[in-house]
């Protein structure tokens, strides 16, 4: 809870506005009800984040047809669309992922069309979670990060929570 609020809801209400649809791969088809989120079950449990994307594309595809999908971890410190925004602006033609990089990539706040689907499948049947490798692996855009912004923050610890509390309260 940040504030009151759910932190996957903080996430999800930030990035509503970009998106017609807004799905949580979760361990089970309704997890998040009681939140007024829709859920769908991952396909391929206990495979991180890889795994979770394999399971938005096909549901993306099954619900909607070809096309894009912003990837988000449901555990972002301070959810910004602005930033998704940003990644928009860089679609184009032949390209297939779209993410920040700095120092390193930032796979869990980036653009993913869903051409990717069997390259995600391979990968995974091969025992290779790595995000990174996927996106080096398919046509993409690197984004630089905005100035002033550091980094895609995902709460990983006990004190990044109350990191964010504080600035929240």
């Amino acid at each position: 809870m940040i504030g009151g609020v759910p932190l996957i809801c903080r996430v999800s209400e930030a990035l509503r506005p970009l998106s017609s649809a807004l799905t949580v791969v979760a361990a089970e088809v309704g997890a998040y009800d009681d939140l007024g989120l829709t859920s769908i079950a991952d396909t391929r449990p206990e495979m991180g984040p890889l795994g979770g994307l394999e399971s938005a594309l096909a549901d993306r595809v099954e619900r909607f047809g070809e096309g894009w999908i912003l990837f988000s971890a449901c555990d972002l410190a301070e959810p910004d669309a602005a930033l998704a925004d940003d990644l928009l602006q860089q679609v184009r033609e032949g390209v297939q992922v779209v993410a920040y990089r700095d120092e390193r990539w930032e796979p869990l706040y980036a653009l993913y069309h869903s051409s990717i689907r069997d390259r995600v499948s391979q990968q995974l049947d091969a025992g290779q979670r790595a995000m990174w490798r996927l996106i080096e692996a398919v046509e993409h855009v690197a984004v630089a990060l905005p100035e002033g912004v550091e980094g895609i923050g995902q709460l990983n610890t006990p004190e990044d929570l109350k990191r964010i509390q504080a600035k929240a309260d």
